[in-house]
């Protein structure tokens, strides 16, 4: 059984139609990672002691992910509280799986739910406690 192997072109298409269309998007990242596409945003956790953001305990806070699928050619998965990759019933191209984010059908895919917890540098410091919620 052979499937498709996602590319560097193919994750350049993705984030290029997903920021297109909302700009949020241009917070995440897009990772070509053991042949798949993994979309995260970074995160730098607040440190109490010294009242401003540590970039040393920086990582990644993974969200969904494309992968080579048997029926159609990649499938969408999210990434759950459990820290497990969980299937979404989605299969297609890369046009099918921006469009299949961009709708949202599911509620897990908008960047609107992740992005109070980003911390970049000085561009938006958010404290935790000082959230507002998104729901």
């Amino acid at each position: 059984m052979w499937v498709k192997a996602l590319t560097e072109r193919g994750m350049d298409e993705l984030r290029n139609r997903l920021a297109a269309k909302d700009q949020m998007w241009e917070r995440c990242r897009f990772k070509l990672h053991r042949g798949n596409i993994i979309i995260y945003t970074p995160v730098t956790p607040w440190n109490p002691r010294t009242g401003k953001p540590d970039p040393e305990q920086r990582y990644m806070a993974k969200h969904l992910r494309i992968v080579p699928s048997v029926p159609g050619p990649y499938q969408l998965e999210y990434f759950r509280h459990t820290e497990q990759w969980w299937p979404l019933p989605c299969t297609g191209s890369i046009e099918d799986m921006a469009g299949i984010i961009e709708a949202d059908a599911f509620g897990l895919c908008s960047p609107m739910l992740w992005s109070e917890d980003v911390v970049e540098g000085d561009s938006g410091k958010t404290q935790p406690g000082k959230k507002e919620p998104t729901r």
